[in-house]
């Protein structure tokens, strides 16, 4: 049982994740997409029960996913993790940083949050995501595992390129900013949607118990209401849709006349997230709660606000791959 302590302290999801994931997507539907939907849908005073509803669930996924990546840092950065000296040093420095950081800017005023702290907080988020991944990839989980890790890394490494070929050239007056831009934003769009394929096979559940056939049922009804859903959101915004999925979620690799096949995809992603959510082993589910995190923060987000999402939904995949690894040795 003692060579087994370490692999149940690292699947052990942390406290307040479920809460921070409900909160994170509460947010997604209300701040970035009902209330997208502006003064020609909804009324004064709806608008400002949303604003109001949106705030609130904005708050609460920061300060929950601030308390939640303290956790996993603490885990981490611990000699139990078993990873290397400058590993943890390297988890433990950086994302020691980042919290105090971001909790400063959740509390201070929007008109005093200058341009350049932004941009230090992306940059101290991007540097704990490829710490966080190298950690997991150090004790070589399962090949699905390996691959959902390898994914997260060229989603996010491809966005921050992205963002720079875009600022650098622009400054600069290159006549291929755009097309190189565009070409890591794809790609990195590709790794992002292709995570939850990999979760998927990571997940191995027994479709044949009575739990596995609730999962099945569970996940298939998420996916279909994200269909309806898809479908709903382009009856009422019409050609819209693409700017709203942008505005949500920074997706654009699809033609506007076919944008609702991202429906398909995210679909996968939101019915890997329930069956995970559904699995027996602490693990398993606390992949669920990474899918979670990472779908409502939606691909390379640059708000302080999604990149804790972003990062906390790492830390967790992180850690259900190195209790995974642990549990084989």
């Amino acid at each position: 049982m003692a060579e087994d302590a370490p692999s149940l302290r690292m699947a052990e999801v942390p406290p307040l994740t479920w809460m921070v994931g409900f909160a994170s997507l509460a947010d997604l539907v209300i701040n970035r997409a009902l209330i997208k939907l502006g003064h020609s849908t909804w009324s004064n005073e709806a608008l400002l029960r949303l604003d109001r509803s949106g705030s609130f669930a904005l708050n609460l996924s920061v300060v929950g996913a601030l308390v939640v990546l303290a956790f996993c840092l603490a885990s981490l950065s611990s000699k139990r993790s078993g990873l290397p000296l400058s590993a943890r040093a390297g988890i433990a420095g950086f994302g020691w940083l980042l919290v105090p950081i971001v909790t400063l800017m959740t509390f201070l005023p929007l008109a005093l949050t200058r341009p350049e702290l932004v941009l230090v907080v992306a940059g101290l988020a991007h540097a704990v995501i490829l710490l966080l991944i190298l950690a997991g990839l150090h004790w070589k989980s399962s090949a699905a595992m390996i691959t959902a890790l390898i994914l997260t890394l060229v989603a996010a490494l491809s966005g921050v390129a992205s963002m720079v070929v875009n600022l650098v050239g622009r400054r600069t007056f290159w006549a291929h900013t755009e097309r190189l831009a565009n070409a890591f934003h794809w790609s990195g769009e590709l790794a992002y949607l292709a995570i939850p394929v990999a979760v998927a096979f990571a997940l191995a559940i027994p479709w044949g118990t009575r739990r596995g056939k609730a999962a099945l049922l569970a996940s298939t009804v998420a996916a279909a209401g994200v269909a309806v859903d898809m479908a709903l959101w382009r009856r009422m915004v019409g050609n819209e849709l693409p700017t709203m999925i942008y505005g949500a979620l920074r997706l654009d690799l699809l033609p506007d006349a076919y944008v609702v096949l991202y429906a398909i995809p995210l679909g996968l992603g939101w019915a890997v997230t329930v069956a995970a959510a559904l699995s027996k082993d602490p693990a398993r589910r606390q992949m669920g709660a990474a899918l979670l995190m990472m779908l409502s923060a939606g691909y390379a987000p640059k708000t302080p606000g999604t990149l804790i999402l972003a990062v906390v939904g790492v830390a967790l995949l992180a850690r259900s791959a190195i209790a995974l690894a642990q549990r084989r040795r």
